[in-house]
């Protein structure tokens, strides 16, 4: 009977002990599994989701809105993507009036933030965009209207995606405080890398003794003037719309005046409108690529990268 009491007692003292041991296990388990967490962050166009997603790292779910080739000019957002979502935390997008398209997404997600960050830009006006486009009727394109006296494209200058970087750190920061430290790191190794090769860029362009571009349509403008490059004319007055038998007149003037050897195109957008200009001014056609996502573009500083050699191939 005293050892039944005994055996008895001893594994009831086990089973306690468990019991305690199983559920401490248990809450360490929940306690690790609500840390390691990801937050699910949205970006609309690829460079921007390339910064995020580098500064998040492990700590983010990261989701591309404007699947890579496609032009934030034209594209629609399906219903399968407003549904995935859901869930999201933090939505970055540019802002001034280049992913007006993603609104409608961003209004459909339930809590999550909307962060645009042209507000921590100094935006600069446009420098060659002809306004033939008054009788705009599409929302859409009302919308760019609006905002079609400032240059948008700011994300094509390094020091513009320094700051972005340090936004993004801040903004993830604020709604997962538990991981400033990484992600502050994490923004710094990206600076601290971009600014390696924005010498090496620099350095590159130097070398060139013609600076004179002529792109698609007047996205490069922060581009140009962070690279020391000029942009003589553009061939569409605005995206998607034709231009004016008088306005190319007028370009086929600038290339010849400025002894243009090449025109730049961009893989989102159809180049068969330039060809037959190309040939007459015996010019050749390269890529500019603003949005990247692809190939050898497949990060903010691989795209860059790829833009600086093929200028400098072009020009050299």
């Amino acid at each position: 009977m005293y050892k039944k009491i005994v055996i008895g007692g001893i594994f009831s003292s086990l089973l306690v002990v468990t019991l305690i041991l199983s559920g401490c296990a248990s809450k360490q388990s929940i306690k690790e599994t609500e840390n390691g967490e990801k937050i699910k962050v949205a970006a609309t166009i690829y460079p921007l989701y390339d910064i995020v997603k580098t500064i998040g790292g492990e700590k983010i779910d990261p989701i591309l809105i404007l699947p890579p080739g496609s032009s934030p000019h034209t594209y629609e957002a399906s219903p399968a993507q407003v549904k995935e979502m859901q869930n999201v935390k933090l939505f970055f997008t540019i802002g001034a009036g280049v992913d007006v398209w993603a609104e409608n997404i961003a209004k459909a997600v339930s809590g999550a933030e909307i962060i645009d960050l042209d507000q921590y830009i100094t935006l600069k006006p446009f420098e060659h965009q002809e306004h033939e486009h008054e009788d705009v009727t599409d929302e859409t394109e009302k919308h760019e209207h609006e905002h079609s006296s400032m240059d948008p494209h700011f994300w094509l200058s390094p020091d513009n995606a320094k700051i972005m970087a340090e936004q993004v750190a801040q903004n993830l920061s604020s709604t997962d405080p538990a991981n400033q430290t990484y992600y502050t790191s994490q923004a710094q190794n990206f600076i601290s890398e971009l600014a390696i090769k924005d010498m090496e860029w620099k350095n590159k362009i130097s070398e060139l003794n013609k600076k004179e571009l002529v792109v698609f349509h007047d996205a490069w403008g922060y581009f140009a003037n962070h690279f020391g490059l000029k942009i003589v004319a553009t061939f569409e007055p605005f995206p998607g719309k034709t231009p004016s038998p008088q306005y190319l007149i007028a370009l086929q003037e600038q290339v010849r005046e400025h002894n243009v050897t090449a025109l730049f195109v961009e893989p989102q957008l159809s180049k068969e409108a330039v060809t037959t200009l190309a040939n007459d001014l015996k010019i050749k056609i390269d890529i500019l690529d603003p949005l990247g996502g692809i190939d050898e573009r497949n990060s903010y500083v691989n795209m860059i990268d790829y833009n600086i050699n093929n200028i400098y191939r072009a020009l050299k």
